[in-house]
């Protein structure tokens, strides 16, 4: 067995050292049939209520999102940038919680999903 705690060690030591990781598997000596078959199984349980799954991530990620008042469909005559007050709530299944809040473009609330 993998657990959750191990598949996100693994995922962080094949970011820090730029490896892929199942190069990394294999060093360690883990059959890469197993951890991925761990990964699956801990991605599709789940998540908290008024949360989202985001897909494609690991350690996998769930994510709320509340638009302020005003514009939620982006670009306006008032708001030429595109803004809008949002508040961003990431929670990954080991329990580490962030909340991203205030003016973000679509660009912004992308680069966010995209680095996870």
């Amino acid at each position: 067995m993998i657990t959750r705690e191990q598949i996100e060690e693994i995922q962080t030591e094949s970011r820090e050292k730029g490896v892929s990781i199942k190069k990394l598997l294999e060093e360690k000596g883990i059959p890469a049939h197993q951890y991925f078959w761990w990964k699956r199984k801990y991605s599709k349980q789940e998540v908290a209520a008024g949360f989202l799954p985001v897909a494609g991530t690991m350690p996998p990620a769930v994510m709320s999102m509340a638009s302020g008042a005003g514009n939620s469909h982006g670009k306006s005559k008032a708001d030429p940038a595109g803004e809008n007050w949002m508040s961003i709530e990431l929670r990954t299944v080991s329990g580490t919680d962030m909340r991203i809040q205030g003016g973000l473009t679509p660009a912004m609330v992308y680069t966010i999903l995209k680095s996870l």
